[in-house]
C-alpha cells in the first residue's frame, strides 16, 4: 500500500512517516509514501478538499487535526500509535475492497465489450442522468439506434469510462438494457423513448383522425401477410 501526505508541517509529516515505519511489523499491509497517486492521501486538516473533485479512482483521505471533518476518517494530533495502527488497517481493508471491485467490474464490462454487446433506450433519461453535454450526446445517439460500448465511444468521441459510467447508471436507473447476446431487430429505438413523444398505454380513445377515416391501423404481422399477399378474403367452404 502507498500514502501521500499533504498539507502537513514538516514536523507532524516525519513524525506520521516516522510511525508508519514503526507500525510496518504490527499493521496488516505493507505501507510506503510515495509522492502522488497514492491509495491513501494523508491531509491536514487546513489542506483545501476541492468541491468537484472527481478522482478517476476514488481514494480514501485521512485528515490530521484537531478539529474532525465534516466527513471522512480522522486522527487527532499529536498522534498516538495505537490509533494509527487500527486505522492503516481499516484504511487498508478498504483499499482492498475497492481493488477487488474494480477488478471485477472491469472484468465484467471487458466480457461484454469482447461479446460486442449493444445497449439500446427503453425510454428518456431523467434529467438528473443528463448533467453534462457528453452524456446528451451518448443519450441522442443511443436514441437513435442500439450500440456497443465501443461504437458509441468512436461514435461521440467520449472516453471509455464515460460511456461505461453512462451505460452502467442507465441500466441501474432502467433506462437502457443490453442486447444479452441476442441482437436487437429493430435498427432505430422506437420513437417513444423521445421527450416530448407520447406512449400509448392501448386504452386512449381514437385519435380524431383515426375515427373520421373509421380505420384501425394494421398490426404488424398483418402488414407482413399483406405485403406477402397472404390476407386470405374470406373463409373457405
Amino acid at each position: 500500500m502507498s500514502f501521500s501526505v499533504e498539507g502537513l508541517p514538516a514536523r507532524d509529516e516525519l513524525l506520521f512517516k516516522s510511525l508508519v515505519r514503526l507500525l510496518d511489523h504490527r499493521t496488516h499491509q505493507h505501507w510506503a509514501w510515495q509522492v502522488e497517486d497514492a491509495d491513501l492521501r494523508v491531509v491536514g486538516e487546513r489542506f483545501p478538499v476541492p468541491p468537484d473533485e472527481a478522482p478517476d479512482r476514488p481514494v480514501p483521505r485521512l485528515t490530521l487535526g484537531e478539529t474532525p471533518p465534516q466527513q471522512g476518517p480522522f486522527l487527532r494530533l499529536p498522534l498516538h500509535a495505537d490509533a494509527l495502527e487500527v486505522m492503516l488497517n481499516r484504511l487498508g481493508a478498504m483499499v482492498i475492497h475497492a481493488r477487488e471491485l474494480g477488478l471485477s467490474a472491469a472484468r465484467d464490462r471487458n466480457e461484454r465489450s469482447g461479446r460486442g454487446e449493444e445497449y439500446r433506450l427503453l425510454r428518456w433519461p431523467s434529467v438528473a442522468l443528463l448533467d453534462t453535454p457528453v452524456r446528451m450526446k451518448l443519450a441522442a445517439l443511443l436514441a437513435s439506434r442500439p450500440a456497443s460500448l465501443h461504437a458509441l465511444q468512436q461514435r461521440s468521441n467520449a472516453s471509455a469510462q464515460e460511456c461505461v459510467d453512462f451505460i452502467a447508471a442507465l441500466e441501474r436507473a432502467g433506462f437502457a438494457a443490453g442486447s444479452g447476446g441476442t441482437g436487437f431487430t429493430a435498427s432505430r429505438a422506437p420513437e417513444s423513448i423521445w421527450p416530448d413523444s407520447q406512449v400509448s398505454s392501448g386504452t386512449e380513445a381514437p385519435r380524431a383522425s383515426d375515427a373520421a377515416r373509421g380505420v384501425v391501423a394494421p398490426g404488424l404481422l398483418a402488414r407482413i401477410r399483406s405485403r406477402l399477399g397472404l390476407l386470405s378474403s374470406g373463409p373457405k367452404a
